[in-house]
């Protein structure tokens, strides 16, 4: 029984080897479709994302990262940094993404690929009925997502509408959308609108 143990354990380490390595690679490849692929008529949408205690050579590599994991057979997102200080930063997405890509996005930014921080993220969204991982309750309402620093799965976004309806958003092949009784956070508002970011400093990525 012993050495069946070891050996699942031996096993279970070489698979989250595997998945990290593979993940890095993916994060290091920077090959995309062609370009008629990518969209060139902008979307209308209020994502944002805001990352504060970092700099601005690192969020460019976690941004770079991102894109080459989530780009490679089409331009899932296109994201855009706004330097709004030289620690603080948004991301928004002039041609949109969907709901699971930018759940990915916030989860990439806090815990992203051989980037050393200690990144504080938080993001808003207006939640629309065909967000296949929102729950009818939380859907068409402004909502705050972010990560909770009590939860040590580390591939969860949570999320809370401006009413105070929480989720919880799991890419770990469980439930991909959990209704919470109680929120994790309460709803906070928008520290920066996107219309409000004119005047500051942007590079795109694709």
């Amino acid at each position: 029984m012993k050495t069946l143990l070891i050996v699942a354990t031996v096993i279970i380490l070489a698979l989250i080897l595997k998945a990290c390595v593979s993940g890095d690679q993916l994060a290091q490849d920077p090959s995309r479709p062609s370009e008629d692929k990518k969209p060139t008529v902008g979307k209308v949408n209020d994502k944002i994302i805001l990352v504060n205690n970092v700099n601005h050579e690192d969020i460019r590599k976690a941004l770079v990262a991102f894109c080459n994991m989530y780009n490679k057979d089409a331009f899932a997102a296109l994201p855009r940094l706004w330097q709004l200080s030289s620690t603080s930063f948004a991301i928004t997405f002039p041609f949109d993404a969907d709901i699971a890509t930018f759940c990915f996005a916030i989860n990439y930014l806090k815990y992203p690929s051989n980037i050393e921080w200690h990144a504080q993220v938080r993001a808003w969204a207006t939640t629309k009925s065909s967000d296949d991982w929102i729950p009818n309750q939380a859907t068409n309402k402004e909502s705050m997502l972010f990560l909770a620093n009590d939860d040590t799965e580390y591939d969860n976004v949570f999320l809370t509408t401006n009413n105070n309806i929480g989720c919880k958003l799991s890419f770990s092949g469980g439930v991909p959308k959990l209704l919470l009784s109680v929120p994790k956070e309460l709803y906070q508002g928008r520290s920066i609108a996107i219309e409000n970011l004119k005047g500051h400093n942007y590079e795109d990525f694709k």
